[in-house]
């Protein structure tokens, strides 16, 4: 493979000046500059990239933490941060976590080298004190999740007040015994949720049993799992706020088959508005939000953190979600 110096010799100039050219820079004459670019062509010359990203001490690349790509969430969101950093000129690559704390570290090692510029935290897995020390390599937001002290950026949404409304919308069909399903306990987002429905039952004097609460449920599969466990209760609940599309629609299957009437026998609400909400039977009644506006916001947030155009610090952004009422309530 030809080297810098190889070229600066054949075209009889110095290092420097291949670099200029090699860069765009100015102070190099057109003869000379379509002399050295001829040369390069000929010898099929490919600069070291990885050399001129740390001496310049930037890849262009930001990384996006997700727990799995396969959830239409996710995908949705990826595809929002892929488009606009394509669209200023950066690469996005993605990793996925699967809900494991190591994996997460693992990605801020790539921060702490270099191989990145910085990260976009789809999910936290570990506790912040774990996170906080890489913030010294370049900036790190959260996106779609929550953290009470994390000195960042947070860009998700009102998940108290999105859950309240939707809790507020099954009081309101005649609901009484509501239950409620989240995926990690962990999450604070998801504690915010819970916070929503459990102010929504407090407000209209309803029950609040442990058993009509839900956890660990991500996918369709889940919920079919959660209709079993629905079903199974001596004292089950009439309406259900899932949280997650894919599981109101896995729910919905199930309890259908089973000779269930969705709704006059289990009202359900799904979360995010997915497509699978209007291929269903019935339709799902779900919480609209901006996904792929979520990921462009969060793009353009971790940019100007890193031009210096803003300062990383704690700001919490949310963007605003609707109730969207089908025929499942």
């Amino acid at each position: 493979m030809p080297t810098i110096d190889e070229i600066a010799r054949l075209c009889n100039v110095s290092k420097t000046t291949v670099s200029r050219v090699l860069n765009n820079h100015p102070y190099v004459s057109k003869e000379k500059r379509d002399m050295i670019l001829k040369v390069i062509n000929e010898m099929d010359y490919i600069p070291n990239s990885i050399a001129r990203q740390f001496r310049k001490n930037e890849t262009r690349t930001i990384a996006l933490s997700v727990p799995s790509i396969d959830h239409p969430f996710f995908a949705q969101l990826i595809k929002g941060v892929s488009l606009q950093a394509l669209t200023n000129n950066y690469k996005a690559v993605v990793f996925q976590t699967f809900y494991n704390q190591t994996s997460e570290l693992e990605l801020l090692e790539l921060l702490k080298h270099k191989e990145i510029d910085g990260i976009i935290l789809g999910a936290l897995e570990n506790d912040w004190c774990k996170i906080e020390p890489f913030l010294k390599y370049g900036p790190i937001l959260l996106c779609n999740e929550y953290h009470h002290c994390a000195d960042i950026p947070i860009i998700g949404y009102d998940e108290y007040e999105a859950t309240y409304k939707a809790v507020v919308h099954l009081i309101e069909m005649g609901h009484e015994k509501i239950g409620f399903c989240y995926d990690t306990p962990y999450s604070e987002a998801q504690c915010q949720r819970k916070d929503g429905y459990l102010k929504a039952l407090a407000d209209y004097n309803l029950p609040q049993k442990h058993d009509w609460v839900f956890g660990g449920v991500f996918n369709i599969e889940d919920g079919f799992h959660l209709f079993k466990q629905i079903h199974n209760l001596k004292d089950s609940p009439t309406a259900i706020f899932t949280g997650n599309d894919q599981v109101a629609a896995g729910l919905i299957k199930k309890a259908t088959i089973s000779g269930f009437n969705i709704p006059k026998d289990l009202a359900v609400i799904g979360f995010d508005n997915q497509m699978i909400c209007q291929v269903v039977t019935p339709t799902i009644t779900t919480i609209d939000t901006p996904i792929i506006e979520l990921g462009q916001k969060a793009l353009l947030k971790l940019l100007d953190c890193l031009l210096g155009n803003v300062n990383l610090e704690r700001e919490v952004i949310r963007l605003p979600t609707n109730l969207i009422i089908r025929e499942s309530t």
